[in-house]
């Protein structure tokens, strides 16, 4: 399952991802790195999708498609 991301360079130096979709909502995260802040935004993704019971899946491989944004 694949989830269209986008990644800001916030000007704290932080990384900023968003998603927004109909199936999990608006979720957005931050943290001190890009990486850290993907892996936040996978966990968040896979907690919103796990709560529904009614697929059974795991979602252990999430697939996040990234677009860069310029710093804001």
């Amino acid at each position: 399952m694949t989830f269209h991301c986008t990644m800001t360079r916030r000007s704290d130096g932080h990384g900023s991802v968003r998603h927004s979709s109909a199936g999990v909502g608006t979720i957005e995260v931050t943290a001190s790195s890009d990486d850290e802040a993907l892996e936040k935004m996978r966990s968040e993704l896979r907690y919103r999708l796990e709560l529904c019971p009614c697929s059974g899946e795991q979602y252990k491989d999430l697939e996040i498609e990234l677009v860069e944004e310029p710093a804001r």
